[in-house]
């Protein structure tokens, strides 16, 4: 019986080169922090408590102590607190001006938004549950 080769079929035992052309695939963009959710509730606490704010004539994510004194964020908080505040979950406030080192600068306060403040509630029930 002599096999009849159809288009969209593959030859097993073949002797020719012919192999299809590889398919495009086209990946996503990852969603989320990348596994990080503790760290976002941290940050959440971390605004809600008024400890996170920008520095006004650069930007930049700075936490303050409580003593009138400030320092930059570390790069995942900043990373996180910017996207907090570019999905309306947290606000800038209001001013201060406090120490950055030894100069004295002014810095924009951030605070949750009523969605912010919201799902740290929901949050912290989930971290009440373990």
């Amino acid at each position: 019986m002599a096999s009849r080769r159809h288009p969209g079929q593959f030859d097993l035992f073949a002797d020719a080169e012919d192999r299809p052309e590889p398919v495009e695939t086209r990946r996503g963009r990852p969603s989320g922090f990348g596994g990080k959710p503790d760290l976002l509730v941290e940050v959440f606490d971390l605004v809600h408590d008024g400890r996170v704010g920008r520095l006004e004539h650069s930007g930049r994510v700075v936490e303050l102590d409580g003593d009138g004194h400030c320092r930059h964020a570390h790069d995942d908080v900043a990373a996180m607190v910017e996207s907090l505040l570019v999905q309306r979950y947290a606000v800038e406030c209001g001013s201060a001006v406090l120490r950055h080192g030894a100069v004295r600068r002014d810095v924009l306060l951030v605070k949750l938004t009523r969605d912010g403040q919201n799902t740290r509630t929901r949050w912290s029930h989930l971290r009440g549950a373990r």
